[in-house]
């Protein structure tokens, strides 16, 4: 059902602590958020633990980017869907009116933000800052900031927080820039913020990343592409556990803060190709590309996470292949 004005829609169902206040954590159950971007692949899951914890949701998402939101959440009693635009400043003080907490995940995402530099700023940067404004201005009193990995640039250590901010592609430097902003927010207004930096993100469905660039190609019955030899490491971490450290991040007391969010487990791009090809019992073997690739290690620790947020990822890199390949690859909802 369309609200008065036709924007809402209604469904029917290391580092030295910051601030640690009493009242820097928003409880869940009964209180009102914001998710941008909740319509995404992140999104929709920290959508889903909100609604389970009793939470209202307002997402906010392009025009029509919101039904999926509907249909897999499951229950929709306490759900709204909100057409806006992060670009547009009403837009975003309508979507934080009467909000206590947002969840900033709207973005323009990596390649997208590689192929057009100015539209990433213009999403990226000035509607981050929009929506940071919105939130000043509504009385939102806590703000939880999904940045990434990209910050920290390409590197051959294991990352903490306190790691360089060494980003040279511009939707790092837009992830950058949304931190500096929650700091410049809550040293000015006093907003009580966390950002977390989350590390290489899989599940099923995602529409982006290595798992699912491969089990596409194994699905059309093409050899799944690797770089060079695929030494390439990441750290590999479940949406569901992503999705369960963001709603922590929301609920917790410690504030103006960033954690990394990763499994700490370390895979090669070799070891995740031919483990999807185990899983799916394919034949096919890796076409391994002689070109030129960088040496990357892109491995974040999460031990701040677990000590502060007391948060640690519960789904191991074997366990969340073998969802993804039950869901997306077989059709059938993982045991």
């Amino acid at each position: 059902m369309l609200h008065s004005g036709g924007r809402f829609r209604r469904g029917q169902h290391g580092l030295p602590v910051g601030r640690l206040r009493s009242e820097a954590g928003v409880q869940l159950a009964g209180k009102r958020f914001l998710v941008t971007g909740g319509g995404g692949f992140i999104g929709r899951f920290v959508v889903r633990e909100l609604l389970d914890s009793g939470a209202h949701v307002r997402v906010m998402e392009l025009p029509g980017r919101g039904d999926v939101v509907a249909s897999q959440s499951g229950h929709t009693d306490h759900l709204e869907l909100f057409g806006g635009n992060l670009t547009l400043p009403d837009d975003c003080r309508r979507a934080c009116d009467g909000i206590d907490g947002v969840f900033h995940m709207g973005v323009l995402a990596l390649n997208p933000s590689g192929q057009d530099p100015r539209r990433c700023v213009e999403v990226n940067v000035n509607g981050t800052f929009n929506i940071f404004e919105a939130a000043r201005d509504a009385g939102v009193t806590r703000v939880v900031f999904s940045s990434a990995s990209s910050v920290y640039g390409d590197t051959l250590e294991i990352m903490d927080e306190a790691h360089p901010l060494n980003s040279r592609h511009i939707y790092g430097a837009s992830k950058i820039a949304g931190e500096a902003f929650l700091r410049a927010f809550g040293g000015m207004f006093g907003i009580n913020w966390v950002a977390l930096r989350y590390m290489n993100v899989y599940g099923p469905n995602a529409g982006f990343g290595l798992v699912d660039a491969v089990l596409k190609r194994i699905a059309s019955g093409q050899a799944p592409q690797i770089n060079g030899d695929g030494s390439q490491s990441f750290d590999f971490v479940y949406v569901s556990d992503v999705a369960g450290a963001t709603v922590r991040a929301m609920a917790s007391d410690v504030t103006d803060e960033a954690f990394n969010v990763g499994s700490g487990e370390e895979r090669t791009v070799k070891d995740v190709t031919l483990a999807l090809l185990d899983l799916t019992q394919s034949d096919l073997k890796p076409d391994y590309r002689d070109v030129s690739v960088p040496m990357i290690r892109r491995v974040g620790s999460s031990e701040k996470a677990s000590r502060l947020l007391d948060w640690r990822a519960g789904v191991n890199l074997t366990e969340g292949l073998r969802r993804v390949v039950a869901e997306q690859y077989f059709g059938n909802a993982p045991s």
